[in-house]
């Protein structure tokens, strides 16, 4: 008498065990298992799916579930394998010296097992799951099916099933990854220069060499200058360009002073020289956080100015204002789109560019002045290049004919495209990290711009950041405050505009004055000008003021340090350090 082809092996029958390597009969007799598979052949069962997460596992450890599933009867070993050498004992639920491993279990349907994960640094785990041939059941996983990531390697955390016995998944265990908060002004950082054209003396008008035409402007209000004759002692700043509407070339400054024909002036932003800033980490708050964790937690900036500049708020920043940034390396020539216009100058809405990865449409390309961004034309972003075709007809009805217009796409090219150029490397989850490509922008660049290596490209608010470094991070709860500025008088003051301070560094034009003295009757006055960077000096105020020598000013308006705070909820850390910078120019402004 045979066996259903769904039964297995009987081993007891009636409180007795049958000797090893046999197995009783319907009949109650004996047959031996290797004769009866002879006869008979297997029972086949099938595991259908395993399931693990294979996210990074938390650098302090944790524990996962491994879910095998599939025919009642499947039986499979499972052994995980640390980078070490070590196995897994389930038993003691350690890692330890010596093969250990889940052995030879059904999987009746769906069978779970919890398993520990210790705390850990630069370690891997391989976890396998065995199918199993025993008595006449020979257990097989579901057929396999590929996976390949963007280059072509095989991602065995998310193909399915095996062609073998062996089904194989792999989870990393990493080091803790710092996420720095830092702050950038993308625009308003980079120093310049300018030639003097005519010399002057004491005079608040300087004319300078013509601009190279369609180059960012050399120089913007607010500027602080300096050059032969304008000390850098001398708080000089551009306060009008073309201040009579009739030369584009000539500024007004602050305080009057002299320049050299010939001269060459070096122009600062506002916000150059604050920390922290891209090249300097002070004042930045760095948080530890494990690969592809899920966190909450605060973070503070302490925001300061180069010596002699103030900042005023404007408002609490958001999630929007931060970024993260990306270089790129340009390609040697633009390339020409069809129906482009162009004038005498070459210029190109489209290059190629050495890595696209990362990149999406929206992300604005660098608009400093100086540094990366000395060819760039901006504002511009990556975007979209389309022309249409307008066309009308005319639609009979039955009373009157109406006039349908129709835009007809003539060209259209993506942003970013990655012209038939392979990936040529992805990280360990299968995200695309080098890639060659070409970039679009709003607005055309110079041919100068071909060849520029370490261009950067900013990406704004939480998708972007996302799309260019894989962390998925939100900023709420934030918070902004100022510091206040005071200092004392140097000297006594009788019904004069101008007051000496004994330190004037943090003091700036358009803050207003209070204090004991300051008239109250009328509106406080408000700082003009200033005779020095900083340390003793004079400032002009807008109305005359009769002071006592060591007497506490306080001025509002402004402030030499800003203290931002609040929470960072963290849905997804990346696998190495990064940092997302606060785009101050958005919410603060800098004089």
């Amino acid at each position: 008498m045979a066996y259903e082809e769904s039964e297995v092996f009987v081993k007891i029958k009636n409180g007795v065990k049958a000797p090893s390597g046999f197995h009783y009969m319907p009949n109650g007799k004996l047959m031996s298992d290797a004769d009866h598979v002879a006869m008979f052949g297997y029972l086949e069962q099938t595991i259908k799916s395993v399931n693990i997460d294979t996210t990074d596992i938390l650098n302090e450890g944790e524990q996962r579930v491994v879910t095998i599933k599939g025919d009642d009867d499947a039986v499979f070993s499972l052994e995980i394998l640390k980078s070490d050498g070590k196995y897994y004992d389930f038993k003691t639920q350690t890692f330890v010296t010596g093969v250990r491993k889940l052995n030879k279990k059904r999987v009746g349907g769906s069978y779970s097992v919890n398993v520990k994960f210790p705390s850990a640094n630069s370690v891997s785990y391989e976890i396998n799951v065995i199918a199993e041939t025993i008595w006449n059941i020979k257990t097989k996983h579901v057929d396999f099916v590929d996976f390949r990531n963007a280059d072509d390697s095989v991602n065995i955390n998310k193909t399915a099933g095996s062609n073998s016995n062996v089904l194989t998944k792999k989870i990393y265990q990493d080091p803790l990854k710092t996420l720095t908060f830092s702050c950038v002004a993308p625009s308003l950082n980079s120093t310049s220069t300018g030639t003097v054209n005519g010399a002057t003396s004491s005079s608040n008008r300087i004319v300078l060499d013509e601009q190279i035409a369609n180059l960012p402007s050399l120089y913007k209000i607010g500027d602080k200058i300096t050059g032969t004759g304008i000390a850098a002692s001398v708080h000089a700043i551009v306060t009008k360009i073309n201040p009579d509407n009739d030369n584009v070339n000539e500024i007004e400054i602050s305080v009057a002073d002299s320049a050299t024909d010939g001269d060459t002036l070096t122009f600062t932003p506002p916000f150059n020289g604050m920390t922290p800033s891209f090249t300097s980490g002070t004042g930045g708050d760095s948080i530890l956080f494990s690969t592809s964790s899920s966190f909450s937690t605060t973070f503070t900036i302490t925001l300061t100015p180069l010596t002699g500049r103030t900042f005023n708020v404007i408002r609490a920043p958001n999630t929007g204002d931060l970024c993260t940034i990306k270089t790129v390396t340009f390609g040697s020539a633009g390339l020409a789109l069809e129906d482009e216009d162009t004038d005498s100058a070459a210029k190109f809405f489209r290059f190629p560019v050495d890595n696209i990865s990362g990149l999406a449409e929206g992300m604005s390309l660098d608009p400093s002045r100086s540094g990366t961004g000395a060819n760039t034309t901006t504002p511009a972003v990556i975007s979209r290049y389309e022309t249409t075709t307008t066309t009308t007809k005319i639609v009979e009805s039955d009373f009157e004919d109406e006039i349908e217009t129709t835009n007809l796409v003539n060209v259209s090219v993506p942003g970013v495209d990655f012209f038939n150029n392979p990936v040529t490397a992805v990280d360990r989850n299968g995200r695309t990290t080098a890639q060659a490509g070409n970039i679009t922008f709003d607005v055309q660049q110079l041919d100068a711009l071909k060849s520029d290596a370490s261009v950067k490209i900013y990406a704004h608010g939480n998708k972007a950041i996302k799309q260019m470094t894989g962390i998925d991070a939100n900023v709420t709860n934030v918070t902004i405050t100022s510091a206040q500025v005071s200092t004392t008088t140097s000297g006594a003051v009788d019904n004069s505009t101008t007051i000496g301070l004994a330190e004037v560094g943090n003091v700036s034009a358009g803050m207003t004055v209070r204090g004991v003295g300051i008239n109250a009757s009328v509106v406080n006055p408000t700082v003009v000008s200033k005779s020095t960077t900083s340390g003793a000096g004079n400032i002009v105020v807008s109305s005359a003021q009769t002071l006592e020598s060591g007497q506490t000013l306080f001025f509002d308006g402004a402030t030499n340090e800003v203290t931002i705070k609040g929470t960072v909820e963290l849905k997804q850390m990346g696998l190495s350090d990064e940092k997302l910078y606060f785009d101050v120019e958005r919410f603060i402004s800098a004089s």
